[in-house]
């Protein structure tokens, strides 16, 4: 018992330390980035009439992930006899 606890712990240091290299190990770019604004989110995702944009491929995907959730939460559940 103590054996496995000091190697989940070990293991969980050597992922934090693999997290903490990584990140800092990116060279992250300087300076201003390009400014996006609400209303370029907005005409990209509802475009400029009713036939353009995203909003409905995203609104499809997410009932498509809540379905899945659903699906794997009753799968997951555990029948009483």
């Amino acid at each position: 018992m103590k054996l496995n606890t000091i190697i989940k712990g070990s293991s969980l240091l050597l992922l934090a330390l693999l997290f903490v290299l990584v990140v800092t190990g990116v060279s992250w770019p300087e300076g201003d980035m390009d400014a996006v604004t609400n209303e370029d989110v907005a005409w990209l995702m509802f475009g400029t009439d009713n036939s353009s944009g995203y909003a409905l491929i995203v609104l499809m995907i997410g009932v498509l992930l809540f379905v899945a959730l659903l699906g794997g939460i009753f799968l997951a559940k555990e029948e009483k006899e």
